[in-house]
């Protein structure tokens, strides 16, 4: 049985190499890098998708350019081919 924690990492990670292999005029990519405006909340700053998917990469021992590799991502992440 897969634990809840590996279906969203593998979910994340899949849609962050979806979005890495898009065209950098897409607007989906475009919005990566957006930076939002206005007062943050008092106390600890929140975990961002950013942040959570970089720490999922490092503890698969994965790079941003793997992304690019669709064949070897897909294994990366999720183990298999199919």
């Amino acid at each position: 049985m897969t634990a809840i924690a590996d279906v969203m990492r593998r979910n994340r990670l899949r849609w962050f190499g979806h979005v890495e292999r898009k065209n950098e005029e897409d607007w989906v990519k475009r919005c990566t890098g957006l930076q939002v405006s206005g007062m943050r909340r008092k106390g600890r700053p929140r975990k961002t998708w950013a942040k959570v998917v970089e720490e999922d990469m490092e503890e698969l021992g994965l790079d941003r350019e793997d992304a690019q590799d669709r064949a070897f991502w897909k294994i990366a992440i999720c183990g298999d081919t199919s």
